[in-house]
């Protein structure tokens, strides 16, 4: 037993010293890179920790809101629309369901928020453009995009007056239905021509007639060619006396066809 005890004391005390001197160094290593991975951890939680408070400094909070685009919706409807408040922390601002809440707003086609590391937050918006009205339940005249979206009530001056004959408007925010012929026609009518048209009725087969100013009607047949149709129109308008006129025929806009009342 003793012998066994002697003969390992000396083995290793034979140890080769560049062995025992790497072993060492081995050890030192290990040593340092568990040095360097505590130093890595400290400072990345450090920068966490001071990002996680500079972001609840006013450096990065909400200093300023503008708005772009708006014309009849006011600024003022618009932010507050959005939820987003001077002060509030400029990283917590959710965008996209900010610009949500502004497309929610009856004349608010499209919004777009940017968010600036100067604290500035840009709203950019594009508003609706009424081309048609139509009577709500209890008769006020309601103005409706080319989208068929009910914008608001018809003021006077806002250069509407194309009324969609047998068609009633829901409150602001709602889509009329039924009548995506009769908003083309409207939308591709010149300023000029507005003034002479005064209702685009649609028939159960979506054939469109309009009623002119002071007599006559168009018609105009299918949905289908509408901007050639309505082309013609402009022309035979732009061209033909209207004095007792009964109707205008541009189902064929490529000859299109004027008939007067008999005298």
């Amino acid at each position: 037993m003793a012998s066994r005890v002697l003969d390992r004391s000396a083995a290793e005390v034979e140890i080769d010293p560049r062995i025992a001197a790497r072993r060492d160094e081995v050890e030192s290593e290990k040593r340092r890179r568990r040095g360097r991975w505590w130093l890595v951890a400290a400072i990345v939680a450090a920068v966490l920790v001071g990002a996680w408070f500079l972001t609840r400094t006013s450096l990065l909070d909400v200093d300023r809101i503008k708005v772009d685009g708006a014309t009849v919706t006011t600024a003022e409807d618009i932010i507050a629309a959005s939820g987003i408040h001077p002060g509030e922390a400029l990283l917590e601002v959710d965008a996209a369901a900010s610009a949500s809440h502004i497309r929610q707003l009856p004349y608010i086609a499209s919004a777009a928020i940017v968010r600036n590391w100067n604290g500035l937050i840009a709203i950019t918006v594009t508003e609706r453009v009424p081309v048609a009205l139509a009577a709500s339940a209890d008769g006020v005249a309601m103005l409706i995009d080319g989208s068929g979206r009910v914008i608001g009530p018809h003021v006077a001056g806002d250069g509407v007056e194309t009324v969609l004959i047998g068609v009633e408007a829901g409150s602001p925010g709602t889509s009329v239905l039924g009548v995506p012929g009769a908003l083309d026609v409207a939308s591709l009518l010149t300023p000029g021509m507005r003034a002479r048209v005064a209702g685009i009725a649609t028939a159960p087969d979506g054939s469109l007639n309009l009623a002119l100013i002071p007599q006559g009607i168009v018609i105009m047949g299918p949905p289908t060619d509408l901007r050639a149709k309505v082309d013609s129109l402009r022309i035979v308008m732009g061209q033909v006396d209207q004095r007792d006129l009964a109707s205008i025929n541009v189902v064929n806009p490529t000859t299109p066809v004027v008939v007067r009342t008999p005298k």
